[in-house]
């Protein structure tokens, strides 16, 4: 008696390595079970069919219910496993095809890298799914079934790639930003040798000389002002105001004193984009402290 078949478009021998395992307890039971393969519209079916032992109604229901859940457990996995890639690279030829192939290969990668992080999730989904049809069909067909009875599922892989292509528009356009912003350190000559920058809170920052002076910065202060007249002050983006100042002081080497690397990272790392090679970060002195004041003299560029 056939219990259950499955259409694979391919190899089948692992899940019919898998469900030749999982049927040794029906044997010792001492049910001879049989899997057969089978080619029919181009697709390989594998048949669990029980072809010795009292097969009553309650054995047939119990086996019945035990090889659907085996059956479930080893098509989620071969989803979530084998199939998942290759849905990926679908969603994003597809919704994405003004991407070269370069761009499509770094989104699918960082699509897999972001979804790896819960795969029991989706394996549970598609678990659901599978047991559900399971309960009133004896035979599936996983391509048919993935395309029309995963669509929660593929949902979701297609809402982590466009989170995924978001952060990889930022970060080509964060590029595109930084490459303009040394192209003005790259022509703009040197005012300054040397520039000391203490950063001692969020949005907290002053730029000395190589004799500690404060250095006045005409541009910095017109860019404050014309921000708080527009009513605009509370959003100012003071990394991008730094970052201005430096371009226009243009000085040929950076040292950078931060109370707390970890809060002013980000700073830094744009900072070090911004003016490669120029830049160098203190390990520890009298500027790296909170209530650094400098001298009380001041440099007027």
């Amino acid at each position: 008696m056939k219990l259950l078949s499955i259409g694979l478009n391919g190899t089948t021998g692992n899940i019919r390595e898998k469900l030749e395992n999982d049927c040794k307890t029906l044997t010792q039971e001492g049910f001879r079970v049989v899997i057969e393969e089978l080619d029919k519209g181009g697709y390989k079916f594998l048949g669990v069919n029980i072809s010795d032992g009292e097969l009553s109604f309650r054995n047939y229901e119990r086996i019945k219910s035990m090889l659907r859940g085996s059956v479930s457990q080893i098509l989620a996995d071969w989803i979530i496993t084998n199939e998942e890639n290759k849905l990926i690279n679908k969603i994003v030829t597809s919704n994405y095809f003004y991407f070269n192939n370069d761009e499509r290969a770094v989104v699918e990668s960082n699509a897999m890298k972001a979804l790896s992080v819960s795969p029991a999730t989706r394996y549970d989904l598609v678990l659901s799914r599978i047991l559900d049809y399971l309960d009133n069909h004896h035979e599936l067909v996983l391509d048919g079934f993935m395309n029309f009875r995963l669509k929660d599922y593929r949902l979701q892989l297609s809402e982590v790639i466009d989170k995924v292509v978001d952060d990889f528009m930022m970060e080509l356009e964060y590029k595109e930003f930084i490459r303009v912003l040394r192209y003005f350190v790259d022509v703009q000559e040197p005012r300054v040798e040397e520039a000391h920058v203490v950063i001692s809170g969020i949005g907290v920052f002053k730029i000395y000389d190589s004799q500690r002076k404060i250095i006045n910065n005409q541009y910095l202060e017109n860019a404050v002002l014309q921000s708080q007249s527009a009513g605009d002050s509370t959003n100012l983006n003071y990394e991008d105001l730094l970052i201005s100042a430096l371009i226009t002081i243009a000085p040929h080497n950076i040292m950078v004193h931060s109370t707390n690397r970890v809060r002013d990272q980000e700073a830094l790392e744009t900072i070090r984009s911004v003016f490669d090679g120029r830049v160098l970060l203190c390990d520890g002195c009298e500027m790296c402290v909170a209530d650094y004041t400098g001298k009380s003299t001041h440099t007027e560029l």
